[in-house]
């Protein structure tokens, strides 16, 4: 019996040893999901493991340390949508990258405002969503759905976005342009910058509020997907 325990002391021990050597190197870190910004391909509670060994290109979910005036350091996980030289722009709600549409290639979020009868056809509870009262004092939901729920329910004619003449404040601090969340650039990334989006493009916190990236802030790519913990 105590030969038994002095082997699996070892192999605790090396185990240990191997996960500590990996965090700290970067080669492989283990992280949480702590908001739905990334929704639905990163989901609020989720795990996953990243690497510095892996190079980061356009359309990547990157691991990277951000210094927020009110959060303060953490690090934020995010899509990796424009690097250098690339030039962003954001037209209607839909993300083009050197004059190429690039949102059709991936299941977004996005929001919509339906009415009662509009809303429960959804059959999922856990969809985010707020109550709103209509113009016409009627209950409605400003709803986040995913496409693919958009598609299967013929909801596109009611998503949600920004008028192209009402700027957002943040937004405007940030650049020095009058430009908003869904009416953005063009800009040119500049040399050692990157500008990254979250997936839940209508609630996340991401480049086009707190500007761009240092290149050298980044931490990680994402390697595995492993587990998510229901969190809502």
């Amino acid at each position: 019996m105590a030969k038994k325990l002095k082997i699996t002391s070892y192999v605790l021990a090396c185990l240990l040893a191997i996960y500590v050597v990996l965090k700290y190197t970067g080669i492989c870190t283990l992280y949480t999901i702590p908001s739905t910004g990334s929704e639905p391909n990163l989901k609020s509670g989720s795990y996953i493991f990243a690497s510095n060994l892996i190079t980061p290109k356009r359309g990547d979910f990157i691991v990277y340390e951000f210094d927020h005036p009110e959060l303060g350091t953490a690090n934020w996980i995010h899509r990796l949508s424009g690097m250098e030289n690339d030039t962003l722009q954001i037209i209607e709600g839909t993300l083009f990258v050197n004059g190429k549409n690039v949102d059709e290639n991936y299941n977004l979020k996005h929001s919509y405002l339906l009415d009662e009868k509009e809303f429960k056809s959804l059959h999922d509870e856990n969809i985010e969503h707020f109550p709103i009262t209509t113009k016409e004092g009627n209950t409605g939901y400003l709803t986040f759905v995913e496409d693919i729920y958009v598609n299967r329910h013929k909801l596109a004619k009611k998503r949600y976005r920004d008028l192209k003449i009402i700027p957002n404040p943040e937004i405007v601090a940030t650049y020095r342009h009058p430009w908003n969340k869904d009416h953005f650039g063009p800009i040119i990334i500049p040399k050692g910058k990157i500008f990254v989006l979250g997936d839940n493009r209508d609630n996340s916190m991401d480049s086009r509020f707190f500007g761009l990236i240092d290149i050298n802030d980044i931490k990680g790519v994402l390697w595995k997907k492993l587990f998510t913990i229901d969190t809502k």
